[in-house]
């Protein structure tokens, strides 16, 4: 299920999913709001986005009722939430998937916004984006060729960021299958859940903030353990702060992901275009994707 393209003079609908805005944060926020306004769209703020429920922005019930209303809202194209966290998975069972199905939108977010948009391709088939949060928009990000990036997705539909990265090739081979990303962190949450959808086919688009060596092998021994290895069709793998900030000390992410799936022999590629802390290139989550020896082309539409 594809969301139209946004126009210039459209409605970007904001919500907020996990953190609550505090300190900066607010001054961040304002900023972005006037920045996407001066470049000719209207926003339109949920009535709880500045909530705090204990670092939470408001209750699972106050955040599944802003997001349902920016997507019964006709006025509404484009869905942006406000930043990343820890709690976006707490009121992905209060959704109505049905009533997603019948208003299908842009959705973009990333780091702990994965949850939500995992689920959404899970319950609904929606195809949404991975890519920067509302507050990316009022920062050095958005000055540094964020906003570019954003409008060249969701309204020419390129993603060429993503598409033409620079890519070192970790284990050789050829890979096709929806791609499903991106946050490793936070795709642990949906592990036994009803969220998470069948991994079977799958190119897994992988990054992190913070994934120091022991942080990195824990959770990639929850991938292995829940099943994951043994049904996708490869793994992308992003810019990983936690590692990368001080250079390429050895070993990064990839030489784990190497180390922890050597009885496998689905490709690897590391490609450095989306992640924390940098212009992240935008991914649709739920398109179809070949990746041959490090050069992506999408085989399906993922916006119409």
């Amino acid at each position: 299920m594809l969301a139209k393209k946004l126009k210039f003079g459209d409605t970007i609908g904001v919500t907020g999913v996990s953190n609550s805005i505090t300190g900066d944060g607010i001054d961040t926020f304002y900023a972005a709001e006037r920045f996407l306004t001066e470049q000719g769209f209207k926003i339109k703020r949920g009535n709880h986005i500045f909530e705090d429920d204990h670092g939470s922005v408001g209750t699972r019930y106050q955040k599944a009722e802003d997001m349902m209303n920016m997507f019964l809202d006709d006025e509404v194209k484009a869905i942006i939430c406000i930043t990343g966290g820890d709690t976006c998975n707490t009121f992905l069972d209060l959704l109505d998937y049905e009533e997603i199905k019948k208003h299908p939108k842009i959705v973009m977010g990333y780091s702990n916004v994965t949850a939500l948009l995992v689920a959404l391709y899970k319950k609904s088939g929606l195809v949404s984006f991975s890519g920067p949060n509302f507050l990316d928009f009022g920062g050095e990000k958005c000055e540094n060729g964020q906003y570019s990036i954003f409008i060249d997705a969701v309204m020419n539909a390129n993603v060429d960021s993503f598409k033409n990265c620079e890519m070192t090739v970790v284990r050789e081979g050829k890979m096709h299958g929806t791609l499903i990303g991106t946050n490793m962190n936070t795709i642990t949450h949906l592990f036994g859940t009803d969220f998470i959808p069948d991994m079977n086919g799958v190119v897994l688009a992988l990054e992190n903030l913070s994934c120091p060596h022991n942080k990195c092998q824990y959770l990639l021994t929850q991938y292995k353990q829940n099943g994951v290895f043994d049904k996708i069709n490869g793994i992308i793998i992003g810019y990983n702060h936690g590692l990368q900030k001080d250079g390429v000390e050895y070993p990064q992410v990839e030489d784990w992901v190497l180390d922890y799936t050597k009885e496998y022999s689905f490709p690897i590629v590391k490609c450095n275009s989306f992640g924390h802390a940098i212009v992240t290139a935008i991914l649709p989550i739920g398109a179809e994707v070949e990746v041959d020896n490090g050069k992506i082309t999408y085989i399906s539409d993922f916006i119409k």
